[in-house]
């Protein structure tokens, strides 16, 4: 690398990326050749703020939202501009990447090894450890943290990136790393993200960057232009039409979940259910449970499933919240799981053994026919999958229980490097206790109660 190209990129971290390669759909390419006008634009923005970092000096503009759909490169887009900082800062900074969890955390480590690796001249001033990249000239650091892990307390960032803000689920962990980043005057705070939910929290922070004049607010709402369309079009009929909306376009919907579209719930709500009390001829049944045991909820729930027809009905559904002590009553819930179990013949009972497993091996003590479900990925992802399945085929019938209809609702999937999981924002009835109860017996009652859960290795 010439002495002339190193000064032209300290300069200008536009030159920087023009010049870089990295990879593409047709192999690793010049940056600057295939660069779409929105990315341009983005860090035409953002670049002034990464050169003011670099000297030391306070920049015009230091809080910086790119919001855009799901593909557009955000990750790939800041690890590049997170790489110029490090490799041509001229002072020892201190940068937070804060993600969603370890596995978003993963992808832009991913994404920062993968344009290394194409362009060795910066690996012999960049390098990665673990979750850390840095500098050995300039001794500029950045770690990586996740919102699933201890860290975002104390530090005091010169630079934070705050990625994929509307799956934090951890409001106190993305409020932690704002305020770290509050307490450096010059510093330079960026938020990434997909469209979230109007009414969450991240809404709120999303309004107050659109319309304050200390943030540079970027949103890109389409499709980006290098996806296939038939990739896109396959990605509306397999979601929900508001997640596709959401992801695919940039549209924020109402409530918190878009799992599963309304519509599919309301039409397997059939007017004059009511909760089943005995059994019936020619019905097998099947339970779920959620265990909570601290400041957290507990749920209960028994799926029928008629022999002949595969016909499938909600039976029941049992909620339990803290008491004034933050527990559960757990003798009440082991009662009413071995009563109801045992009324309905269930022939299985899932359970996480993460929480449940003494209370399973008490209950198997008594003839429960209880099976572990642990929450591993393949696990999660065919609990997603039932799910799915089942709302889009409409292919259960529900009373209207509302605790249990409104978790439904708030549920999201979020797509993971196994597969997918469904997900719920955590509130003061719970964290989607009486769905997850629901959607393990709904597996349970798939399988016909020969369901071989995925174990820990």
């Amino acid at each position: 690398m010439i002495a002339a190209k190193l000064i032209a990129y300290e300069a200008s971290p536009l030159a920087f990326l023009d010049d870089l390669i990295v990879p593409s759909a047709h192999g690793p390419q010049r940056f600057g050749d295939i660069m779409a006008p929105f990315q341009r634009r983005r860090f035409e923005s953002i670049a002034p703020a990464f050169q003011s970092l670099a000297v030391g000096s306070k920049p015009a503009i230091g809080r910086h939202w790119w919001e855009a759909t799901k593909g557009a490169s955000k990750d790939s887009d800041l690890a590049a501009m997170l790489l110029w900082l490090l490799a041509f800062s001229h002072r020892p900074l201190a940068c937070q990447v804060g993600a969603a969890d370890s596995d978003q955390a993963g992808e832009m480590r991913k994404a920062a090894d993968g344009i290394l690796r194409l362009n060795e001249w910066i690996g012999g001033r960049v390098l990665i450890q673990a979750s850390r990249l840095m500098c050995k000239a300039s001794g500029a650091m950045c770690e990586i943290i996740a919102a699933d892990t201890a860290g975002s307390h104390g530090a005091r960032p010169d630079l934070l990136i705050l990625n994929e803000l509307s799956h934090v689920t951890k409001r106190e962990f993305a409020e932690n790393l704002m305020d770290n980043a509050a307490k450096c005057p010059g510093g330079v705070a960026v938020v990434a993200t997909n469209a979230g939910f109007t009414g969450s929290w991240q809404w709120d922070w999303r309004e107050l960057a659109r319309t304050s004049l200390r943030w540079n607010f970027s949103q890109y709402a389409q499709p980006s232009p290098w996806l296939d369309p038939e990739e896109i079009a396959e990605a509306k009929q397999r979601n929900s039409n508001s997640r596709y909306l959401r992801l695919w376009h940039g549209v924020w919907p109402t409530g918190t979940g878009d799992a599963i579209d309304p519509e599919d719930i309301a039409a397997c709500i059939v007017e004059g259910l009511e909760p089943i009390l005995f059994p019936s001829s020619g019905w097998s049944y099947y339970g779920g449970l959620d265990l909570g045991v601290k400041h957290d909820h507990s749920a209960f729930a028994i799926i029928g499933r008629q022999q002949r027809t595969s016909k499938r009905q909600l039976i029941g559904v049992w909620s339990w919240a803290p008491g004034p002590s933050g527990k559960i009553d757990l003798m009440d819930v082991e009662n009413t799981v071995r009563f109801q179990s045992k009324r309905f013949r269930c022939r299985s009972v899932g359970y996480d053994p993460h929480q449940a497993a003494l209370m399973a091996q008490r209950l198997k003590e008594t003839q429960v026919a209880m099976n572990e479900v642990p929450f591993t990925g393949k696990n999660l992802d065919a609990m997603a999958s039932v799910t799915l399945e089942t709302f889009r085929g409409r292919d259960i019938e529900l009373f209207h229980h509302k605790q249990l209809i409104d978790d439904l609702h708030e549920l999201t999937i979020v797509e993971k490097p196994y597969g997918y999981r469904l997900d719920a924002q955590k509130n003061k009835d719970g964290h989607g206790d009486r769905a997850t109860a629901f959607i393990i017996a709904m597996l349970e009652a798939k399988s016909g109660g020969s369901y071989t859960p995925f174990m820990v290795a």
